[in-house]
């Protein structure tokens, strides 16, 4: 768990107002409040590399959802790529995406927002470079000429599980 208090006030606070924004019918569906998560049980949940479900455009405007490596950082998703992919090339014209990790019934955490390409020399790419390379050995820098890492600047954030007093804060 890398989040600072400010940051853990920070996600809990978009937790609550995307909580507050739900319709009629996802409020029936995850009652929030009674099965929704906090931000302390989120970043205990999603410490460390996790397989994540991403949705981005293709750059004709497709929807695209495939699994990739994540980490939740600083309260916020990190994944990469190339940028040649088709993934990168759609977000290029449309820097919106969506995450989705569960684990069976037992939680979902959802989020969707505006995304930021971070390529070589952006400013703040180090430190998920550095967990990447110790991760894996190598960057993504090392990947491709043009890797880049996705960071999703979420605007929504949704949690659920039928069970949160299962999981510690």
């Amino acid at each position: 768990m890398r989040e600072t208090a400010k940051e853990l006030a920070t996600l809990q606070a978009l937790i609550d107002r995307s909580l507050k924004s739900t319709g009629p019918h996802m409020k029936g569906i995850i009652h929030p409040g009674k099965y929704s998560l906090n931000a302390k049980q989120v970043v205990k949940l999603i410490d460390g590399m996790k397989t994540i479900a991403v949705a981005a455009p293709a750059p004709n405007g497709d929807p695209l959802v495939a699994p990739m490596d994540g980490w939740f950082l600083h309260g916020k998703f990190f994944f990469s790529s190339s940028g040649d992919s088709i993934r990168v090339k759609g977000l290029r014209t449309r820097p919106r995406a969506s995450i989705a990790y569960f684990e069976g019934e037992r939680f979902l955490i959802n989020a969707h927002g505006p995304v930021e390409l971070m390529f070589k020399g952006h400013p703040d790419v180090s430190e998920i470079d550095a967990i990447f390379d110790r991760h894996y050995g190598s960057s993504a820098f090392d990947w491709s000429d043009e890797g880049v890492y996705v960071r999703l600047d979420a605007d929504r954030f949704f949690t659920y599980s039928r069970t949160p007093n299962e999981f510690p804060s």
